[in-house]
């Protein structure tokens, strides 16, 4: 059984901020990856080259070509990784941050090499990177910070003076052309994949969710919503493969279920079943797993706490029945009785199951409402 019982939209949302979260790692790494092979590839080029074949001294060319950008990126990297570990922050305002400082990085090194017609890929790969985050409006806020960034950058930067400056107009603005040409189809391209995409995801998520709830069908109670036989056996099957630790399993029983059904109907005893499931849910989660036994018996596996502290959990049980039962005003001193034995690693699931029946058969036999544990002293007795 699940922690807590989430609805399909809830259940929805979190995947896609597993997803979102998944991806935003990725695309930092990737962000952090291009800075350092920028760097790597200009001291190349410099190395390969010569400073023959370089117009600008070695200083001027560090402090151009190496320092200059890689001051801008890192800020733009630190700035994204600040906004990205800020806790409060929305999940979209991370996403943008980091969408763009890719943006940024992208048209930094376009400016300082718009001589290499090529470098126009270098603004195509932040508008990719943002297909798999499945947003249409991401995708085109960093398509037309990339365009926008590129026509910015082409009329008013001029990085190397040694370098004829960018034309739009005349002959020369050809490239220019087909350059923006073709970055707008890739944005538009991108576009087209983020809904189809979001379209695939939404899909996978649905058949995911279907087969979700026909697991739920199979392994819950459907009157009383708690886990059935099947859930209690694969749930054992677990505990027995544990190598450490101890819990409690627990064996509970409706006291006077036949007479509530003889005189009030089995209407009322199905409702006083559902009531009882409804309090054994509200306590579910990490450490206590309700389920279903049969009939009126319902067990339970509980862990992470001691003797005394199972039976106080287990007396609250009980006296959240009795509330209930209370309201009812059918005048039945109608209560829980249980039973509860210690497991160890070790130990088979069906000893358990007769452990618990045990301790549960011997406080039916002492009083209503009992809670009987199983030790030694028990043990000799059977």
């Amino acid at each position: 059984m699940s922690k807590s019982k989430l609805t399909d939209s809830q259940i929805v949302q979190q995947k896609y901020r597993d997803i979102t979260n998944a991806w935003m790692n990725i695309h930092l790494l990737i962000l952090t990856g291009t800075i350092l092979v920028s760097v790597v590839m200009e001291f190349l080029i410099y190395f390969v080259l010569g400073p023959s074949q370089i117009s600008s001294s070695p200083v001027r060319y560090i402090l151009r070509y190496i320092l200059a950008p890689l001051g801008l990126n890192l800020t733009l990297l630190i700035a994204a990784l600040l906004i990205r570990r800020k806790k409060g922050l929305s999940e979209s305002l991370q996403v943008g941050a980091v969408s763009l400082a890719t943006a940024g990085t992208a048209l930094t090194l376009y400016t300082v090499h718009s001589f290499f017609p090529a470098m126009i890929l270098a603004l195509v790969v932040p508008v990719v990177l943002t297909i798999l985050y499945g947003r249409v409006r991401l995708t085109a806020l960093t398509s037309a910070v990339c365009i926008g960034g590129k026509l910015i950058s082409d009329l008013f930067f001029q990085w190397d003076p040694d370098v004829a400056p960018i034309s739009l107009l005349g002959a020369a603005s050809a490239d220019q052309v087909v350059c923006l040409v073709l970055l707008l189809f890739c944005c538009m391209i991108s576009l087209l994949l983020v809904r189809m995409d979001r379209q695939r995801m939404d899909f996978s998520l649905n058949i995911m969710l279907e087969q979700q709830r026909l697991r739920e069908k199979t392994v819950t109670d459907s009157l009383t919503r708690v886990g059935n036989r099947r859930a209690l056996r694969e749930a054992l099957q677990k505990m027995e493969r544990r190598k450490n630790g101890r819990w409690f399993f627990i064996m509970m029983d409706m006291d006077q279920f036949k007479q509530i059904n003889d005189e009030f109907g089995h209407s009322r005893g199905d409702y006083y079943l559902q009531s009882l499931g409804r309090i054994l849910l509200r306590y579910e989660g990490d450490t206590f797993q309700p389920f279903r036994f049969g009939g009126d018996e319902f067990c339970a596996i509980l862990h992470g706490r001691d003797a005394e502290e199972t039976v106080a959990f287990c007396r609250r049980l009980q006296s959240d029945y009795a509330r209930i039962v209370a309201a009812e005003n059918d005048h039945l001193s109608c209560g829980i009785s249980i039973g509860v034995t210690a497991c160890h690693p070790g130990e088979s699931a069906q000893m358990l199951l007769n452990q618990a029946d045990r301790a549960l058969y011997r406080a039916k036999a002492t009083h209503c409402g009992s809670i009987c544990i199983w030790g030694s002293e028990l043990e000799k007795a059977e």
